[in-house]
Formats: C-alpha cells, structure tokens, sequence
C-alpha cells in the first residue's frame, strides 16, 4: 500500500473504534488488536519484529517521524489526520502525534514450555504504573513470563503500555485463574513476598536456579490459598524506617537478587 489516506473527522470509524479502545476496557478485551502511542514504543515493538496493520499520523509531523514511517511495511496504512481528530487518538494529554494499530498475538504457553525460566505471577496488582514497571523489570531481567491472576490490571492498557516502556513486545504475558500447574512445575521452587514471622530473609536464599515468583498487592499481598501453596515466604531487609515498599520495587529487588547470583557470586564479590 503506498500513499496516505486522510482522516479529518472524529465519526471516521477507525478513530471511533480505537476511541473505544482506549476507553473501554471490555472492548479492549475483545478486540483482536493493540493501539500504540509515540515514536519510542512503536519503534520498541519493530525492533521485536511486530509490524502494525496501520499507523496514524498528525498532519504536519510527518517529517518527524520519517524514519520510522521508514521501517513500515508495504502493507500498513498510513493515515494522516487533522490536528484536532488526532487528539481524539491520543490518550495522553500532550499527544504525540504518532499512533499504531498492531495485530494481537495469543499465546498458549505451558508451565512446561517454561520450566527452565523464571516466572513471575502477579496476585490482584490493580495500579497499572506498577503492572508496567513490573513487566519491564521481568523484562531487564531475562524472566521467561509473567502471569497475571484475577484482578490484576489490563496489561494492555495504554497505562501499562506507556510504563512497560517496550517490554510487552519481547515478554510473554500469560492470565491465568488457577497457578497448581505452574506451581507444580516449579518443583521445590515457588517464592512469595510476605510480611510474615516465618519469612526468611531474600539474601538467605539460593537462587540460581529458575524459581516462580509470587508478588501481591499492595495491602492486601498473596491471596492466603497462594500463600499457603509456596515453598518459601520471603522478605526483603528493610533497616529503615519503613515497613514495607511499592511492589514494583520489591519485584527489582528479588529478581535482580536472582541475576546478581548468577552473574556474580558471593565468592567472587568477597575478592572484588
């Protein structure tokens, strides 16, 4: 396909349909594709091989992202639209003037696919801020996938897109109502987070084998059932003042205390 099409209406179908998924969350489960805003995660998502169905141009900024219109297909669309329509494309409140429309990829991971992997399965993390800060830290950190139990927030949503910074594109996301299986799989090896008196400290265990990580809610944490199912409570060392930190913050720590066992071992910071 070569050329532009042109958009110059808010009642162009195309701009209704992803004003609905921007804004509705049911739609957004339903519908077979994925909006992407700004320069930096649609570039994020073609560098992983992902190659949207059409990308959304605001008039008069096209010279500003020549070089990624560059990289597109033949067969995306490219769609110019009047300044005052693309607003109603944007879901942020200083639009950037690009938006892509990607084809959904379903995935049918088994904990089996995965046993030599770290995971991470998320309990009821409803702030999508720290959904996506969690997904990028699985990210950095080599994790095979994250699953998502019941109310968790929408991991597609444009929040958790924006906070994610890329990292949907090359991290597995799987949901999930009951976690036996992939307990099952981990065999002696299934970790959660928890303020509790039986918790053993984080830097007292051994984790250079793939293990499961089970990370709460802030508040709330582990469902009990959950709880009650892993090999070991955790807790992070906390010699200041505060009880406890943010879940994405205790997720950083735990799975890089995983990657700093692998890469560089006690012995070897002693003689450092």
């Amino acid at each position: 396909m070569s050329g532009w099409q042109e958009v110059r209406s808010r009642d162009n179908p195309q701009v209704r349909a992803i004003r609905r998924w921007l804004n509705e969350s049911s739609f957004r489960k339903r519908a077979p594709w994925l909006v992407l805003e700004g320069d930096h995660l649609l570039t994020a998502a073609l560098q992983a091989g992902w190659m949207p169905e059409a990308v959304f141009v605001e008039e008069g900024r096209e010279g500003r992202f020549a070089a990624v219109l560059a990289l597109l297909p033949s067969s995306c669309a490219r769609v110019r639209v009047a300044s005052p329509v693309f607003r109603a494309l944007a879901a942020t409140e200083t639009p950037s003037g690009i938006v892509a429309r990607f084809a959904r990829r379903p995935l049918a991971l088994t904990p089996e696919e995965l046993a030599g992997r770290d995971l991470v399965l998320l309990d009821g993390v409803q702030e999508p801020g720290n959904v996506g800060a969690i997904l990028r830290t699985a990210a950095a950190a080599g994790v095979g996938a994250v699953l998502l139990g019941p109310g968790c927030a929408d991991p597609w949503a444009p929040k958790v897109l924006r906070a994610a910074m890329g990292a949907h594109f090359v991290l597995p996301l799987v949901s999930i109502d009951d976690p036996a299986p992939w307990f099952a799989a981990r065999r002696g090896r299934v970790f959660a987070t928890a303020l509790a008196a039986d918790a053993v400290p984080l830097y007292a265990l051994e984790l250079t084998a793939p293990a499961l990580w089970l990370f709460g809610a802030e508040g709330a944490g582990v469902r009990p059932e959950w709880l009650a199912a892993a090999d070991a409570r955790v807790h992070i060392p906390m010699p200041g003042a505060m009880e406890s930190l943010n879940v994405a913050a205790a997720a950083a720590v735990c799975l890089f205390e995983a990657v700093r066992q692998r890469v560089w071992p006690t012995t070897q910071g002693a003689d450092a």
